[in-house]
């Protein structure tokens, strides 16, 4: 009987464990206790074996691209062009060698993804295109993507998804950077709200099986993205950065919708409670603004002064005073 139950327990490892949690079946006070409980020293090899891995190939990858920048002018013209070419063929078979399933085999074509970014770099150093930056990186998300569909990898969609917004931001600069209805500011909204969208794909994808996308730092890593590009244009105008007051009307909504999605539908004590964190920077924002709208403040006037900073400190004491209320009642409310 015993063997049965360890038999039945070493099957149990922290995907189950989050699969039970964001199912409602085990309470958020309980998730640490068990997923230490899971975390035995086959998963804690595992995971270093993984981790050693990322480090490995992000050495290797840098170290290619330190050589062409360290050694550019004394590369023959064939050198800068067959090194790179011969990586990306070399990571492609050696990844359908050991098999795309695995990690090894998913960090080789990563590998050949960012190589073909440097391929590009290449080219366009030794032609010297004149082409926007953008058509870089719109160029490498395109031809990376076959890599990451093939991989079905969340690493390697992450890495894409950071081409990809670098493209459509440099995009937007370097096309319609003159156009008055197109800002820094409402750029970065724009690539926030579409990061709601990639965040719908996930939770669509991973309700219907795909378990590669559902370990849960996927979702952490997209509600993090998604709140932190929309909230650093709203406190932009907040604070006077820029004075474009629209910012605050997609910003509101989608905190509002996030929230509703991660303490309603879908319970998540830790997407719940980053999105309520970056509503509070926001609301002790606007409060700075509304004190400096109403009171002022100048260092020539020391009373003032000394005024305007109480109360900014008193501001932020409630607002996180309030914060960690929220806070245990969304704890209690998904446990």
């Amino acid at each position: 009987m015993t063997g049965v139950t360890e038999q039945r327990t070493g099957a149990i490892g922290l995907a189950q464990v989050d699969r039970l949690r964001e199912a409602g079946l085990l309470p958020a006070e309980r998730y640490l206790a068990a997923a230490t409980a899971v975390r035995d020293a086959r998963a804690w090899h595992l995971w270093a074996g993984r981790a050693l891995l990322a480090l490995g190939a992000g050495q290797v990858l840098a170290g290619i691209i330190f050589f062409f920048a360290w050694n550019w002018a004394e590369l023959a013209p064939f050198a800068k062009f067959g090194i790179v070419e011969v990586g990306i063929a070399m990571a492609a078979v050696a990844a359908l060698v050991v098999g795309i399933d695995r990690a090894v085999g998913q960090a080789l074509l990563i590998g050949a993804s960012v190589l073909i970014g440097v391929l590009l770099a290449v080219i366009g150093q030794a032609y010297q295109t004149g082409a926007d930056a953008w058509t870089l990186f719109a160029a490498w998300a395109g031809l990376m993507l076959l890599f990451a569909i093939a991989s079905r990898a969340a690493a390697h969609w992450l890495v894409w998804l950071v081409v990809l917004y670098l493209a459509l931001a440099l995009y937007a600069d370097q096309v319609w950077g003159d156009v008055d209805a197109v800002s820094e500011a409402r750029v970065l909204v724009a690539l926030g709200l579409l990061t709601l969208l990639f965040i719908g794909i996930r939770e669509w994808a991973v309700a219907r099986g795909t378990t590669w996308l559902a370990p849960h730092w996927t979702r952490l890593v997209l509600v993090f993205g998604s709140a932190a590009l929309l909230f650093w244009p709203s406190t932009g105008f907040l604070i006077f950065f820029h004075h474009d007051a629209t910012i605050l009307v997609a910003m509101v909504p989608a905190y509002a919708a996030l929230l509703w999605l991660y303490a309603r539908v879908l319970p998540d004590l830790a997407a719940a409670t980053m999105v309520t964190g970056f509503a509070a920077l926001c609301l002790i924002a606007a409060g700075f603004r509304l004190i400096e709208d109403t009171i002022g403040f100048t260092w020539s006037d020391a009373l003032r002064a000394l005024f305007t900073l109480a109360l900014m400190v008193a501001w932020s004491v409630a607002v996180t005073g309030a914060m960690a209320v929220v806070f245990r009642r969304l704890q209690r409310a998904l446990a």
